[in-house]
């Protein structure tokens, strides 16, 4: 007798600090580092490293999106995990702080060639405060 695929997938995503989210779901977006892997139920496993970026899931008709930034996911037929240096659900981001957040990394930006060691710092904060606002004007 065949195994029978499954028809959800158990989605936790967890930071250092907490987990923010445990849900069962019908799709999975991932912002993987080279590029977006959508998972559904049944997917072959893998592990991926993440960007930062807007994961998104998916129960029925809803789709629901958070920023995380960084890490690792592993994906199972019937599950994904995601571990994450930092992430943020829709109702914690302040759109006016993450729009100056993005104002004052491009400023500083323009001054730095892209051997500086401080480059690719002020480049993550630059990718997470856009990731911030697109999750805010999407909710």
């Amino acid at each position: 007798m065949a195994d029978l695929l499954p028809t959800k997938i158990q989605l936790t995503v967890v930071t250092r600090e907490r987990k923010i989210i445990d849900a069962e779901v019908d799709e999975v977006i991932l912002p993987a580092s080279d590029g977006e892997i959508g998972v559904l139920p049944g997917h072959t496993p893998l592990l991926a490293t993440l960007r930062i970026g807007q994961l998104r899931y998916r129960a029925g008709t809803k789709v629901e999106r958070v920023v995380i930034s960084w890490g690792f996911a592993e994906v199972l037929p019937d599950r994904v995990i995601v571990l994450a240096e930092r992430g943020f659900l829709p109702t914690e981001i302040d759109r006016v702080a993450a729009e100056q957040e993005r104002a004052a990394a491009e400023k500083e930006i323009a001054y730095l060639s892209s051997h500086d060691p401080e480059f690719a710092r002020v480049e993550a904060k630059l990718e997470e405060s856009i990731a911030m606002i697109n999750v805010h004007r999407d909710h």
